[in-house]
């Protein structure tokens, strides 16, 4: 009986395997925003991705200062935050992004960070495919850090560049 399992099983894999195929999933999809994988995987990923950017939206403004300056107690914060999501997420490239460029965009937003686009049937095998992505965000500016202002493409950009 399978009383209280609630994770899914996918064939014959162990858990082990499991958590090493979640956590190259979510490496992935941190780097590239966005993955095609089967629907039963893309689901089990999205909690664990709601998940992991949770832990680090729930630092709040300490995303926005520079870690340097932070006194030692909300350092140990950071610190603590990026440990506990390193244990999930192996890559410690991606937990950086993850905390430098992905959680700051999603501060005021109470969950919902990913999307699921379901595809339509794999050819070989007819399995349900299904693209799952982080939900765009506008991203507020670091304290100490100027972002040069883009120039606007087309005839906008054009009329302003002719009023300065």
């Amino acid at each position: 009986m399978r009383h209280r399992k609630q994770r899914r099983k996918l064939g014959g894999r162990t858990g082990t395997h499991m958590r090493a195929m979640y956590s190259n999933m979510l490496a992935s999809l941190i780097e590239h925003r966005r993955i095609k994988t089967t629907e039963r995987k893309a689901r089990d990923l999205r909690s664990i991705a709601e998940k992991t950017v949770t832990r680090f939206t729930a630092l709040g403004d300490l995303l926005l200062k520079d870690p340097e300056k932070l006194p030692v107690e909300e350092r140990a914060r950071v610190v603590h935050a990026m440990r506990m999501v390193g244990r999930r997420l192996r890559d410690r490239e991606a937990v950086l992004t993850l905390f430098n460029d992905v959680a700051p965009r999603y501060l005021g937003r109470p969950g919902g960070y990913t999307r699921m686009y379901k595809l339509g049937f794999r050819k070989g095998d007819g399995a349900p495919m299904a693209i799952l992505e982080f939900v765009d965000a506008e991203m507020p500016e670091r304290e100490g850090r100027a972002k040069p202002e883009k120039e606007k493409k087309g005839l906008l950009g054009r009329l302003r560049r002719k009023k300065s």
